[in-house]
């Protein structure tokens, strides 16, 4: 690992990098091994730069909802799809401790040399792995809604459904998760005033319903999933395979400022897991929202989010 250590943003950090002929939701990097990584830009071009890992199953798109509050507190965004998910050339097993290093020869190729990072769901334990293993290169993060190291939690009663059905289709018979992947992304187009989507809608709190439900919120989480499995139901599995496996990762090194955001009605993720993660890392502050839910929380509370992580 290099760069140097700064503070958030410091003057000669960030190099606008925009590609005149290049669409801002589908730009490529190769890496070293000749893998290709898709990113998109979203908020101010030449304003100051951090890093946005989706959710999942999500893709570099997701990072469209913070593009208006981005350009209005002079924020550049760089939203990269993870290998196998969108775009971005598909690698196999992955490990997150390789997830860092990806991130560091994307910020070299775009000539940044520090910046924060943000993680949103699934995208969380990129985010932590960034504040582990790049801490000369990351110097602020935020975990909004982050899943938790599943492998080291044995009750998993309160997970949402669906991710318990997972787990269970994984243990018996993996094979059938990539095609369980690919008719998800066919279900997305169905309406939802209709079964089955109308019942996965019910299924949800209220505040997550609403804010899915509000203007853009539906077009948006779905498209994002027809997005993620646009190159089949591999990637979203190696992905997922990498919250279930040993981090490999010591949360009591982190010294990087990390800040949590986490509903209480937080139905996919339970606040409990946030917590006993949250409390592992030195420097740490603490969002907890008794009203928000898993969807609600980062389209209802972009603002602070982004204030914070860019110390406004």
């Amino acid at each position: 690992m290099h760069g140097k250590t700064a503070g958030i943003f410091a003057a000669g950090d960030y190099l606008p990098s925009r590609m005149p002929d290049a669409p801002a939701t589908e730009q490529y990097w190769t890496d070293r091994n000749g893998s290709r990584l898709c990113y998109a830009e979203y908020g101010e071009p030449g304003g100051k730069p951090f890093f946005y890992f989706h959710g999942w199953p999500s893709s570099r798109l997701q990072a469209a909802i913070m593009d208006e509050e981005a350009k209005r507190l002079g924020l550049r965004i760089i939203s990269p799809d993870r290998p196998g998910m969108g775009r971005s050339d598909f690698v196999g097993k992955r490990t997150l401790a390789e997830w860092p290093e990806v991130v560091e020869g994307l910020a070299d190729h775009l000539g940044i040399s520090s910046f924060p990072v943000l993680g949103v769901s699934g995208g969380g334990p990129y985010a932590l792995a960034c504040a582990a293993w790049l801490p000369a290169r990351v110097d602020r993060v935020s975990v909004v809604c982050g899943a938790p190291p599943l492998g080291e939690f044995s009750d998993h009663s309160d997970l949402l459904w669906v991710y318990r059905l997972m787990l269970k289709v994984r243990d018996s018979a993996p094979w059938l998760l990539e095609k369980v992947m690919g008719l998800a992304g066919a279900m997305s187009y169905l309406p939802t005033n209709r079964p089955p989507m109308s019942w996965l809608l019910k299924s949800i709190p209220p505040e997550d319903r609403d804010a899915v439900m509000s203007a853009g919120g539906y077009e948006t989480f779905f498209g994002n999933l027809r997005e993620s499995v646009s190159q089949g139901g591999k990637g979203p599995v190696a992905d997922a395979d990498v919250y279930l496996d040993d981090w490999a990762l010591d949360f009591s090194s982190i010294r990087v400022p990390v800040i949590f955001w986490h509903g209480a009605l937080d139905r996919n993720i339970p606040l409990r897991m946030a917590k006993e993660v949250a409390s592992r890392v030195p420097a740490v502050e603490t969002r907890w929202l008794e009203n928000e839910g898993h969807y609600s929380l980062p389209l209802r509370q972009m603002r602070p989010i982004l204030e914070d992580l860019a110390g406004c």
